[in-house]
């Protein structure tokens, strides 16, 4: 198990859910600690585009996508995280070319890495994305994540 990798039992064939892309620390100026989440873990944006996203914190996500988004522009985020429902309005805060995939016809395809900061989140919204962070991440991560949010809470 590498530094800031977390195992969490899941049934049969237990695997890596999160890591914890970097360990928070004195020099760690995020708002919110991040989760890398599990190869695998997808998500909607724009009502039918699929994405994967790499990792989530209270205030934002990381999606890796076949197309482009433009920095500044807003979609809906609709994901399933730790088997809870969770939709949010994002603001894409960066967008740059990622990395390359095998499609259909064996060829090479273009990915992108979309960075994404959270869009005014309802109480119902800022508790289910606790929860899931808590489920995926364990109680430290979460309490620091309920902690911002607590702080951010809309009045």
């Amino acid at each position: 198990m590498t530094e800031g990798e977390r195992f969490v039992r899941s049934g049969p064939g237990d695997r890596p859910l999160a890591t914890q892309d970097k360990p928070a620390g004195k020099d760690d100026k995020r708002r919110a600690p991040r989760l890398g989440l599990a190869k695998g873990t997808k998500g909607q944006i724009k009502s039918t585009m699929p994405v994967d996203l790499l990792n989530l914190s209270a205030t934002g996500v990381l999606m890796e996508l076949p197309t482009a988004l433009r920095p500044g522009s807003t979609c809906d985020l609709n994901a399933i995280l730790a088997g809870i429902p969770f939709s949010a309005l994002v603001r894409v805060t960066r967008c740059r070319a990622g990395g390359f995939a095998s499609d259909e016809t064996g060829g090479r395809m273009l990915l992108y890495e979309a960075g994404g900061e959270f869009v005014g989140l309802s109480e119902d919204q800022m508790l289910n994305l606790s929860r899931a962070i808590e489920k995926i991440g364990g109680a430290k991560l979460a309490s620091q994540s309920s902690a911002f949010l607590k702080k951010v809470r809309p009045a």
